[in-house]
């Protein structure tokens, strides 16, 4: 049998499945390694009822990516959870072909990142002119990013959330006077930070209006950029965040009341999270939502 040890868990297995399906799962349900895993990539959320929590699935395509990148998963998690309890009936061959796994071992499944825009960009891969005009409702997966490169005028725009990055024609009133092409941080790898940084195009991280999506920022962005990264800070926000969430901000608080904000740009947007005690998602920017 292929060697589990640091593998993704059955068990965890099984309540991600359920998760994928819309269902919440009690916080004793995933072990405490998966939880801090996906708390940590923003890729779940707390729900509370009295001293009750449970969790819930942000977005269940970010998950089968960042499963596949994590963990090697090559088919769907049932199939996936269905070949694992089979056990020594399945052979080993099947069990490989499942998983790029068979050793415990990370591996990547693949390279690069996804793009969209709602107008036209200039680009070019391998030198040659390359046009960004993707029809609503799909995206370009961009493989050899280290020959893909921008025209001058190009703002990179880097959206968190799932449902943002699938409805962009809906933040066209964010970026009216600039040339955005928005990329996802799912796959979740380095591979975006990779291109940022040989690229001269400045970038802009559009996440939650919380401390989690600011430490994000810091850490896989801004560390790495210097000031040609900035945190998009709509011209509204502090009118949003005083009806915005008080329940996430309690949640967040223990973990980052004490986080070092390193780009002086953001200590008034962090002041004022703290002083209204609230956060703000960026699904609500969405227009027509």
């Amino acid at each position: 049998m292929i060697d589990r040890e640091q593998n993704l868990r059955l068990g965890d297995a099984r309540k991600l499945s359920q998760m994928m399906q819309g269902e919440s799962v009690p916080s004793s349900g995933l072990s405490k390694q998966m939880a801090e895993e996906l708390l940590s990539e923003d890729l779940i959320w707390q729900q509370v009822y009295g001293s009750r929590r449970k969790f819930k699935l942000r977005d269940a395509n970010a998950l089968s990516i960042y499963l596949a990148q994590r963990y090697g998963i090559q088919v769907s998690l049932d199939e996936w959870i269905k070949v694992m309890e089979s056990g020594e009936t399945v052979s080993r061959a099947r069990q490989v072909e499942v998983t790029s796994r068979s050793k415990a071992k990370s591996t990547r499944s693949f390279t690069g990142f996804l793009v969209k825009s709602y107008q036209p960009i200039e680009t070019s891969l391998y030198g040659e002119p390359l046009l960004i005009n993707p029809p609503q409702g799909l995206s370009l997966f961009i493989e050899d990013f280290t020959h893909f490169r921008l025209a001058d005028d190009v703002t990179v725009v880097g959206i968190e959330n799932g449902e943002n990055f699938q409805h962009i024609e809906q933040m066209r009133h964010l970026f009216k006077n600039i040339k955005v092409l928005f990329v996802s941080r799912y796959p979740q790898s380095s591979d975006l930070r990779t291109w940022l940084r040989a690229i001269s195009n400045p970038y802009l991280h559009f996440g939650d209006f919380d401390l989690a999506g600011i430490h994000i920022f810091l850490t896989e962005f801004f560390t790495h950029l210097g000031l040609k990264a900035r945190f998009f800070i709509p011209s509204d926000i502090e009118t949003r965040l005083q009806t915005g969430n008080t329940l996430l901000y309690n949640l967040q608080y223990e973990r980052f009341k004490e986080m070092k904000v390193i780009d002086e740009r953001l200590k008034p947007l962090v002041a004022m999270i703290h002083r209204y005690r609230r956060i703000y998602e960026q699904e609500g920017y969405l227009q027509n939502r």
